[in-house]
């Protein structure tokens, strides 16, 4: 039996800014469905979501494969 994995979100986009980086996402309905359901929302709060990414930044930048550190090209 094979599972289906559904895509919840996809970060479309990852760029330095002065603060730090700056992401991009492309959200699942299911997963707006799901946030909203579980933060008590009747409707979508972009700010309400933008505090829910900074206090998971860490694991979401390691599902996506992104690391603190700086990589310099070799030589």
């Amino acid at each position: 039996m094979t599972q289906e994995k559904t895509r919840l979100f996809t970060i479309t986009n990852v760029k330095r800014v002065d603060e730090g980086l700056e992401f991009e996402f492309d959200l699942s309905d299911e997963f707006v469905e799901k946030f909203k359901e579980e933060q008590g929302l009747k409707k979508w709060s972009q700010k309400r979501f933008d505090e829910w990414v900074t206090e998971n930044i860490e694991v979401i930048a390691k599902l996506a494969g992104i690391t603190g550190e700086e990589t310099t090209p070799s030589e």
